[in-house]
């Protein structure tokens, strides 16, 4: 017997019914309620059919279990209630699947995410597939939500308290090797094996001969569970600001909900959730997911894609390219200055690896077949075939366009040069080029192995096919590339450093290190302007800033305590003598030696004046980048600013916080600030026309197109 209606087809062969999720014109499988409804109406088949003795739950779709819910449903339901309905009817649906008489197996061959997981835990065995791609995962956290439909019930109960706290609040993602060993699955095989395997287990399933993996885990019961949830909610409260508040409430719910009934239970989980789903944090967050999904797409596919690489440049940026793409292409090529540095780099380039390693991610081999696709040379031997050279050498203007020249006499014509640089002008650095329509900047971010940005920067010569081949490699390499118009600082340095310099300035009128440090971080930065400073290195701080002030000149000034310790060589974290903190192992302290730099420092600032100075500042220049029209769409700003500085994701990024707190009042306190510190303060022509013509930047994007 066999029926295909819509979205799911479902099949009975010898009294084993089947239910295969395959969503039409869709590359993924979503649990939109439309399809839960046919899911519900394929559960009644088999809840009336008595010759029916086991459920199948699989999917047609490649690499793909259930990707989640239907975000966009989501976030189209108007207020609280409606979302508690919503979720109330779903909890009807998988309790329909938890009670059912026989036995119910969900295969998971590929992602399995959010409301695909919690489906698979209303089922009695959960089979996993060795797939690279299978990855199972929790996600809801990032979007300011948690698992809805009972995840925060079934998970502890299936995987003991601890497992389910660290996948529910981080939302990281376990392949099928670790799902396995915490009891997440029942079993795990390759997926080559599944005709005779799967069918297997679910005839042992049948029989009642599999044997139980149900573990007892004293964890979750008082008081032993009462030590975790106080531990847990201190590290949220060491790492998370209390105005994100999704982990805190989905802690709360966990706690209240751990040995209660399952109806009372699923009752507080969706009034919870319920509650936060219609917050701006949430709605933030969906929003910033949608806008990456789209970034993510922003290509054409080629017909010859980018499949070898050389980079030159072996410094910490550097290194991190040539792990990226040594990890996903087949031939990276190395330039040295002197062959004696290849080991010392190869074995840098291992330390990334060695990560991926210890968590699991990568096998030691898979490792080494890695380090393979690396070769190097200390002339430009094997440069003839490379099709995209990326330059990561000193920030020095005369240095980098005599390296293009070398590199335009062994490449050829067709090949594409890149820079690295952070600040320097794209068109000033090509102007000498030969084929200026394959030059463009490609700006990563330091650490290239976590930070997903990456600025593309294409002077008026750069050609659409070397911008999008840039892009289509980009992205096939896991990175989340936007495109900037060339001005110095582009966009993510350009806003940045007015912050940095902002919060020295600051330090030398008054305040402490630690204490402007306390306020950013308290915002919800990850970490204070100072700290952060330290982190890049006051040197590569300073150059770029100079770099800034050449091109900007009044409005970003470089304080003068920067200059003192670049001249002092206290550079950061990298140096033995620090920077504005000393660093002893994983302990730090503010130097002193920096702080008897100062002078002055005995003016008292209230501590609101103190973050809107670093903030507005901020928002004055990137109100500019739109009036300049660098990017086009206030959200790539917020996008950057969010994966390229750390600005907290949940307050929707830089010019979203602006408009929330009204451009009329940062406008106000812009001019005073100017009257009080100086004409780097003042406020941006396009600021002055929002607030004027009573736009924001969500309203007002006529108002820089024009």
């Amino acid at each position: 017997m066999s029926n295909l209606i819509n979205n799911i087809k479902f099949e009975i062969n010898e009294n084993i019914a089947t239910i295969t999720f395959d969503l039409k014109d869709e590359k993924i499988n979503k649990l939109s309620f439309e399809i839960l409804k046919e899911f519900d109406e394929k559960l009644d088949l088999v809840q009336n059919d008595h010759t029916i003795k086991a459920l199948l739950i699989d999917s047609a779709k490649k690499d793909i279990f259930i990707a989640g819910a239907d975000i966009k449903q989501i976030e189209q339901l108007k207020n609280s209630e409606e979302v508690y309905d919503a979720l109330m009817e779903v909890h009807k649906i998988f309790n329909k699947l938890e009670n059912l008489k026989i036995p119910t197996i969900a295969y998971i061959n590929g992602a399995c995410m959010g409301g695909g997981l919690e489906l698979a835990l209303a089922c009695n065995y959960r089979v996993v597939s060795t797939n690279p791609k299978t990855k199972l995962a929790f996600p809801e956290i990032k979007l300011g939500i948690f698992p809805g439909f009972a995840g925060t019930f079934r998970t502890p109960k299936l995987i003991g308290l601890v497992n389910a706290l660290d996948l529910i609040l981080t939302g990281k993602a376990i392949d099928a090797k670790k799902a396995y060993k915490i009891n997440l699955a029942d079993a795990i095989f390759d997926n080559a094996q599944k005709e005779f395997m799967l069918n297997d287990f679910i005839q042992k399933a049948i029989n009642g001969t599999l044997g139980s993996r149900k573990s007892f885990y004293l964890l979750n019961y008082p008081p032993l569970n009462e030590i975790v949830f106080a531990k847990t909610l201190r590290d949220l409260e060491n790492k998370i600001s209390p105005e994100f508040k999704a982990p805190f409430i989905a802690l709360d719910v966990i706690k209240n909900t751990i040995n209660k009934e399952l109806d009372v239970a699923l009752k507080i989980e969706a009034q919870e959730f319920s509650n936060l789903a219609v917050t701006k944090e949430s709605k933030n967050l969906i929003k910033l997911f949608f806008l990456f999904e789209k970034l993510n797409k922003n290509y054409e596919k080629t017909l010859n894609p980018i499949s070898n690489v050389a980079v030159l440049g072996n410094g910490v940026m550097g290194k991190g390219i040539i792990w990226l793409f040594s990890k996903y292409l087949k031939d990276v090529r190395i330039k040295l200055r002197d062959i004696l540095q290849a080991h010392r780099i190869i074995k840098d380039v291992s330390k990334i690896y060695e990560y991926l390693v210890k968590s699991r991610k990568m096998t030691k081999n898979e490792m080494d077949f890695k380090l393979n696709t690396i070769s190097y040379t200390d002339k430009f031997d094997g440069f003839k075939n490379i099709q995209l050279v990326i330059e990561a050498i000193i920030e020095d203007e005369e240095t980098k366009k005599q390296t293009y020249k070398q590199l335009e006499a062994v490449l050829n014509d067709n090949a594409i040069i890149a820079t690295n640089t952070s600040s320097i002008s794209i068109e000033k650095l090509g102007i000498d080029l030969k084929n200026k329509e394959n030059f463009l900047g490609v700006h990563f971010f330091n650490p290239v192995n976590l930070m997903p940005l990456v600025e593309v920067i294409p002077s008026k010569h750069t050609s659409k096919d070397t911008i999008n081949k840039v892009f289509e490699l980009l992205i096939s390499c896991g990175k989340t590339p936007i495109l900037v118009k060339d001005c110095a600082g582009f966009i993510v340095n350009r806003i940045l450093l007015p912050y940095l310099n902002e919060a020295a300035f600051i330090l030398s009128e008054g305040s402490k290190i630690e204490h402007i440090d306390h306020l950013i971080k308290e915002f919800g930065m990850p970490m204070g302007p100072f700290k952060l400073a330290d982190t890049v290195g006051i040197d590569v701080g300073y150059k770029v800033a100079s770099i800034l002030y050449e091109e900007y000149g009044y409005r970003m000034p470089v304080a003068p305590i920067i200059e003192k310790m670049y001249d002092a060589k206290y550079l950061g974290k990298k140096s033995e003598t620090g920077g504005f903190y000393q660093y002893d192992g994983k302990d730090d302290y503010v130097n002193e030696h920096v702080t008897s730099m100062l002078s002055n420092n005995d003016k008292i600032f209230q501590d609101d004046e103190i973050v809107q100075r670093c903030l507005y500042i901020m928002i004055n220049e990137a109100s500019r980048c739109l009036e300049e029209n660098i990017v086009t769409e206030a959200s790539i700003i917020d996008f950057a600013l969010i994966t390229g500085t750390g600005f907290p994701a949940y307050k929707g990024g830089l010019l979203s916080y602006a408009n929330e707190v009204g451009l009329k009042n940062i406008l106000e306190s812009l001019r005073k600030f100017e009257r009080d510190y100086g004409s780097r303060f003042a406020p941006s022509n396009l600021l002055i026309k929002l607030v004027k013509e009573h736009e924001d930047f969500k309203t007002g994007e006529a108002l820089w197109k024009r």
